[in-house]
């Protein structure tokens, strides 16, 4: 128990300092000014308003033709639902394709659905309605409740810890971390701390304080810096620059603060490794936490072994699953190149889709070391052999046991 809270007090400390420099203030380069894009800083028409509508009425689909493109719009009422001109309602043309050559087709809008409308007002008082696109946010949170729901249906009071582990590491991501990047705090600081603090809140929360616990922050940590540093090293090696179509876009939208893009892959190697990381280290730790129940004077070095064993058949699933994910996310983009033809080695020099590569592999190297390190953790925590007797004559407070 003492090495439990030995461990844990050097964990607590390390990840306060982490935690200290993402909310300190850097005078240097920020202040308490508040940021905003370029577009903000263009002079904008009070006569444009954004607001929500509902579609009251649905009539056929035409194609529009402006000088050599032929867009499909869909003509549509729509009732202002908020704002300075609620209850007012407009006719309008909602346009349907999305590329010139209308392969790619939005869904046609239904009575009912719920749109964002943008008004415009000439200078003789004229409005003009044009539908934006559909909203979706209330049926995204009515995804993400039926996902809670299920969680608690399957898990039970655990399912219950897991929703209250869950809110907490998306509150951490978008406080310290997303913000804290965004004022301009240093995005290795940010992700490493947010990280840790995710790590250990999450496990607290679920398991509460024991050595399995601290097994599974200390391996999980473990992991996700050994994703960090093959990162760093590897994107140092190929010349990353993190210059991406999102990164780009990013920075022209940006004119108040420049954002180190290599930092910003690492942060985003760093997290997307955390929950995969997070996942094995805890498998590990909960495993050999039932041996040691069942055996109690297994020893150190078998416990370690049957660490490894069990790990061994986690790394071939939990491996997949990053790559796939990884390759999900690219998919479109791969399929881009190859109409392009090019072959898998031009395509794997892209510097996009080398970011995509390099981040799958760091992580899955991530939660391959997630296995030796909960191992060997667990088994030096547990290394004491300790035996229960079923019959001893040395009784305290009603329990038989002795230690040796």
């Amino acid at each position: 128990m003492k090495k439990t809270i030995f461990v844990l007090v050097i964990f607590i400390l390390i990840m306060n300092f982490l935690a200290i420099n993402v909310f300190a203030t850097e005078t240097g380069t920020t202040d308490n000014t508040e940021y905003s894009n370029d577009a903000e800083l263009i002079e904008s028409s009070d006569s444009v308003t954004d607001t929500y509508g509902k579609i009251i009425e649905v009539k056929g689909t035409k194609e529009v033709k402006t000088g050599t493109v032929v867009d499909k719009v869909q003509e549509v009422k729509v009732e202002i639902v908020e704002g300075e001109y609620i209850g007012e309602e407009f006719e309008t043309a909602y346009t349907l394709s999305y590329d010139i050559e209308g392969k790619i087709m939005a869904y046609e809008l239904e009575v009912g659905d719920k749109v964002l409308v943008q008004l415009s007002e000439d200078s003789e008082g004229n409005v003009t309605a044009t539908v934006q696109d559909v909203v979706r946010s209330g049926y995204i949170i009515g995804m993400f409740v039926v996902f809670l729901l299920s969680i608690v249906l399957v898990g039970g009071k655990k399912g219950i810890k897991a929703i209250l582990g869950l809110l907490y590491t998306i509150v951490l991501i978008y406080l310290i971390m997303i913000k804290g990047i965004f004022k301009g705090d240093n995005a290795i600081i940010s992700s490493i701390g947010t990280s840790m603090l995710v790590i250990l809140g999450t496990f607290i929360i679920i398991g509460g304080f024991s050595k399995k616990i601290t097994t599974a922050a200390i391996g999980t940590l473990g992991g996700v810096v050994s994703a960090g540093l093959m990162a760093l090293i590897f994107n140092h090696l190929a010349k990353m620059s993190g210059a991406c179509e999102d990164a780009i876009q990013l920075s022209v939208s940006m004119s108040a603060i420049n954002f180190d893009f290599r930092d910003l892959l690492f942060a985003g190697i760093i997290v997307s490794a955390l929950g995969a990381c997070m996942d094995v280290g805890m498998s590990i730790a909960s495993s050999l936490d039932e041996i040691k129940m069942k055996k109690s004077d297994i020893t150190w070095t078998e416990l370690f072994k049957s660490g490894m064993n069990i790990g061994r058949d986690v790394i071939g699933t939990m491996t997949n699953t990053l790559i796939l994910a990884y390759v999900g996310g690219s998919l479109t983009l791969i399929l881009l190149f190859m109409a392009c033809n090019m072959n898998i080695v031009e395509i794997l020099n892209k510097e996009t889709i080398a970011e995509q590569v390099i981040s799958a592999i760091a992580g899955s190297m991530g939660v391959i070391y997630t296995v030796p390190i909960t191992s060997f953790i667990y088994s030096i925590l547990n290394k004491d052999r300790v035996i229960y007797k079923k019959n001893s004559e040395n009784r305290i407070d009603g329990k038989r046991s002795l230690k040796i």
